[in-house]
């Protein structure tokens, strides 16, 4: 199933914060960005990916009046799944040699190796196997 990013607008709005009820549920979106001079007009506009945020827009009153109108819509690439490659293994003895290799050999931001925890969490998403090495 393709999903779309869509852009909404309003013309003749600045902005516009309109609330959508769906059943119990209320959803206030912020149409945002618009500019009103003499020559050109740039709508009001809200951009979204959500499946559900898009649904309720599209089944308002304001969108079925023609208020609010699709500006621009896009496909998005899905991820491809991830590969069947083998992870590779790290074998170290201690800790500092995971940091030298995450951030040096695999280009991670110290920033995102801040902790024992997050060079494991950090190395799982690109593959890494970490093992201590055993005498």
């Amino acid at each position: 199933m393709k999903r779309f990013r869509k852009k909404y607008v309003v013309a003749g709005m600045m902005e516009w914060h309109p609330i959508f009820k769906t059943g119990r549920t209320r959803l206030q979106v912020s149409f945002t960005g618009g500019h009103l001079c003499g020559g050109a007009c740039t709508p009001a506009s809200y951009e979204t990916s959500d499946p559900v945020v898009q649904a309720v827009i599209e089944h308002s009153e304001a969108f079925r009046n023609g208020k609010i109108k699709i500006g621009t819509q896009r496909v998005i690439k899905e991820k491809s799944p991830v590969s069947a490659d083998p992870p590779i293994e790290f074998e170290y003895e201690d800790i500092e040699e995971v940091y030298e290799y995450l951030h040096n050999v695999k280009e991670i931001p110290l920033s995102r190796l801040n902790t024992t925890d997050s060079c494991f969490v950090e190395a799982g998403k690109i593959g890494v196997v970490l093992k201590k090495k055993t005498s």
